[in-house]
């Protein structure tokens, strides 16, 4: 495939075209326990973050939930309260700096951005509204590119 036709084929593919239109978001203040249910029944790897107010205040992502893991292994090896692990707010564990999208950013933006910042779950914002009107994953980007790129 030539790289000039991938590279115009990635750009005129929209973030509207790929996004999971339902977002699932989570509370600050939910528990960590509450949104691994969360994660489980809804398949998914990465859940943003509202405040009170219906604003993104951060994410949650799978990779967070494995670094606890770690942490809760840890003490159990120094036999000190695995409680405090579970009853932790999702605020607690969450990245802050949440990186966003819009609908009319290309596959090739996005794939930049997943890349070079190694992040694999992206909100689709409305910027006028601050409204999450979707969500794109890395098995989105991997059904786009791997699937979705044959006709370019």
């Amino acid at each position: 495939m030539e790289v000039k036709r991938l590279e115009e084929g990635l750009k005129k593919i929209k973030a509207k075209d790929l996004m999971s239109r339902f977002a699932i978001t989570i509370k600050e203040n939910e528990t960590i326990t509450n949104l691994a249910h969360l994660m489980m029944r809804f398949k998914i790897s990465g859940v943003p973050v509202m405040d009170k107010n219906g604003e993104i205040y951060g994410i949650v992502t799978a990779t967070d939930l494995f670094n606890l893991m770690k942490n809760i292994i840890v003490s159990m090896n120094g036999q000190t309260n695995l409680q405090n692990h579970f009853d932790m707010k999702v605020n607690a564990l969450m990245t802050k700096d949440v990186v966003t999208i819009t609908e009319e950013t290309s596959l090739y933006e996005i794939m930049k951005i997943m890349c070079e910042r190694n992040i694999h779950t992206l909100p689709v914002m409305v910027v006028s509204k601050k409204e999450i009107v979707g969500v794109i994953g890395r098995r989105d980007i991997i059904n786009a590119l791997y699937v979705g790129t044959k006709s370019i």
